[in-house]
């Protein structure tokens, strides 16, 4: 029998690792102090000396002030206005993954009135929440349009370099990633204690320490998966590697559109008959069961190595999303709009799959339902599909039909800094909900009343931490590598919006900023 409990006596000392973080904390708030400063001395001097050249220092300092990179925030790419209801959707995204991580962790730990829990897995209510997997699937969608929207814009102006472009992402995504894991691996252990503190902290904290190179070469979906760094992580090396299909997919259709389409269209059909396969092969459900036993142990959990976090399996909504960026670049700059009633048609048959996808996996958590390995499997390589076109349905009417109430709710401009902030927050949320459910001493009530008011906690924590990181990590070493592999060329310089703030090319907002997710981030 294990033993869960400990004394005072047994309490953890900081070690070696955990002393290196806390340094590195204090080194960065320092740099970022420093040049904030720095910024600000010399923001008096700016009128007079505007046209002299800055040295090449300079830019490396400015890069950590924290005034700068606050301003930046509110910046905007205005190359498509069709693509600004994309920051809603991608905060709305982030929102409900975090309630519903919150819903998971919860449930995970003891209940006093489990009666009312398994009547939730039968109520239509709760699918919502039991099927929360599509909002990642949503954020597949968002990233393989952006991606392909962006790399086509590129090649209009120049070669791609796939080796290059892919560098830039890897740079893009890893350090504030590698900062984070850096925390799991160390002081994330000594932030509380509780019965389960071991088994769910503890146990994360040292899989971080064991396993943080299979992250950061964004493979911890494959190797060693059963002790991955940080459960949630899986989505981002799904990301990483669709990327690159992405940047051979839009050479190809740059060079020959019509095989271009018809290769993407082929691995869409693929997409779609590996996770048939597999659930068909290993007589799996349709759909990831969130039952209390994946809540405790998710890692090593059947459908969560088979088919929910692995690559080859989770593509389609990719692949969706990677045509609508398609539509999007050949819609770049023009003038036609879907005419009302077709505008209407669309978004009602959107919202239809929506709906469908949503409810229909209500079906698997009935004790009732007699299990059909064909069903299953059926489901299991079509929903997602149904969910993307339904996505890129919405979003297009919102973009060129008549949805104004739609494209105003995602235009709205405070969806702009939020947006920016999402990766962070997708990476920092979970530390909240683990160390949550690792300090509880007693079981609880579940009620819906108490898991949203948690997560609303949970949301505003996610996204005042992500614009920490935002401003002490993410932003600073994006500019300062940025500056390293793209010098800026002060002949042309770039438009300036209202803040005074130079406007970045497409490229630099798609790849190098916060316009892609992780992003982002289940």
């Amino acid at each position: 029998m294990e033993v869960l409990c400990h004394t005072k006596a047994e309490s953890q000392y900081f070690d070696v690792a955990d002393i290196c973080f806390c340094f590195l904390v204090i080194l960065l708030c320092t740099m970022v102090v420093a040049a904030t400063i720095y910024d600000y001395s010399k923001l008096s001097q700016s009128k007079d000396k505007k046209l002299l050249k800055k040295p090449r220092s300079s830019k490396f300092i400015m890069a950590f002030s924290a005034r700068k990179n606050f301003l930046e925030l509110n910046r905007a790419d205005e190359s498509n206005p069709a693509l600004s209801i994309l920051y809603g959707m991608r905060t709305i995204c982030i929102f409900l993954i975090i309630v519903d991580h919150r819903f998971g962790t919860f449930i995970s730990s003891a209940i006093l009135n489990f009666n009312f829990l398994e009547q939730q897995y039968r109520s239509s209510v709760a699918c919502l929440l039991f099927h929360g997997d599509l909002f990642v699937d949503s954020f597949f969608i968002l990233s393989g349009l952006l991606v392909v929207y962006s790399l086509l814009n590129q090649m209009d102006r120049h070669r791609l370099n796939p080796g290059f472009i892919i560098l830039l992402r890897y740079i893009r995504l890893t350090p504030v990633y590698a900062f984070v894991i850096f925390y799991y691996a160390t002081l994330f252990n000594h932030t509380g204690e509780g019965p389960l503190w071991k088994v769910v902290a503890g146990a994360d904290s040292q899989d971080c320490r064991q396993n943080w190179w299979t992250n950061l070469l964004y493979i911890n979906n494959y190797v060693n998966a059963d002790n991955m760094c940080m459960t949630h992580s899986w989505y981002l090396p799904c990301d990483f590697h669709y990327f690159i299909i992405a940047i051979f997919m839009v050479i190809i259709i740059k060079k020959n559109k019509r095989f271009g389409l018809g290769a993407l269209l082929a691995l869409t059909v693929t997409s779609l008959v590996i996770p048939f396969a597999i659930t068909l092969l290993y007589k799996r459900p349709g759909l990831m069961q969130f039952y209390p036993e994946f809540l405790t142990g998710p890692k090593t959990y059947l459908d969560f190595k088979l088919t929910y976090s692995k690559s080859h399996t989770r593509a389609t909504p990719y692949f969706v999303g990677m045509f609508a960026g398609y539509i999007y670049y050949q819609l770049k700059g023009s003038n036609k709009h879907v005419c009302r009633m077709k505008s209407f048609g669309i978004l009602a048959l959107s919202i239809l799959f929506l709906i469908i996808c949503v409810f229909s996996g209500k079906v698997f958590y009935d004790p009732y339902h007699i299990y059909n390995a064909v069903e299953a499997a059926s489901y299991a390589s079509f929903h997602r599909l149904a969910w993307g076109v339904g996505t890129v349905g919405i979003l297009y009417i919102a973009s060129f039909g008549h949805a104004a109430i739609i494209k105003t709710i995602l235009s709205w401009k405070p969806w702009i800094p939020l947006s920016k902030l999402v990766y962070g927050a997708y990476l920092c949320h979970m530390s909240f909900q683990l160390r949550s459910a690792a300090k509880f001493m007693s079981p609880r009530q579940l009620t819906y009343f108490d898991v949203i008011s948690l997560a609303l906690s949970d949301i505003v924590l996610a996204f005042v931490t992500a614009l920490v990181l935002y401003l002490l990590i993410e932003a600073p070493f994006r500019k300062v590598f940025r500056e390293i592999m793209m010098p800026s060329k002060d002949k042309s310089p770039k438009p300036k919006n209202n803040n005074g703030e130079r406007h970045n090319s497409v490229e630099d907002n798609m790849i190098m900023s916060n316009n892609n997710v992780v992003n982002s981030r289940v």
